[in-house]
């Protein structure tokens, strides 16, 4: 792996990204919302980061990726290799990009695709067992996103709860 210099410049903005120039803004906006599932704070620089990965293509290395984003900042403003490097491994533990390596010992960037599942959040009564479907997506990205901070993924979750004792059968001390 290239060394990279660890120069911390001012962020990038995207109003110098030239016109014309960049990815949809919808694909973008994909990218943006599959991060902050999971958990990633959407700042400019990864911003402008998801507009170098799409203009590169996927299996672009993160050198490849840098030029793309000094050939499309329109004052020659591009993050640093450094910063982007960061932000790649990131997004590649967030499960938002998929690095492979090549024969050559090169790292390539693609997209990662979609979990076309959705999370399934059982309650489980504790006293009698019964399974009680929760239909809440904010509790579902909850989960994601808790488990996402310790780098691992939900893949199903069963929670076990306890019935509420009726305002006159509580003990109150």
């Amino acid at each position: 792996m290239l060394a990279f210099s660890e120069h911390r410049r001012s962020p990038p903005a995207l109003n110098q990204i030239r016109p014309g120039m960049g990815a949809s803004r919808s694909a973008v906006r994909r990218l943006e919302e599959r991060s902050e599932e999971v958990g990633i704070k959407m700042t400019d620089l990864r911003r402008i980061l998801f507009h170098g990965l799409l203009e590169a293509g996927p299996r672009a290395t993160a050198v490849e990726i840098w030029k793309t984003l000094c050939r499309i900042m329109e004052h020659g403003h591009a993050p640093s290799q450094g910063s982007i490097q960061r932000n790649l491994n990131l997004l590649v533990a967030r499960d938002i990009l998929r690095r492979d390596v090549s024969p050559d010992r090169l790292w390539h960037y693609s997209i990662a695709p979609e979990r076309r599942g959705r999370l399934a959040v059982t309650f489980v009564e504790a006293g009698t067992g019964r399974k009680i479907p929760c239909r809440m997506p904010e509790v579902a990205a909850l989960l994601r996103r808790a488990a996402a901070e310790h780098g691992l993924a939900v893949q199903a979750a069963a929670i076990t709860v306890t019935p509420v004792p009726a305002a006159g059968d509580a003990d109150i001390r």
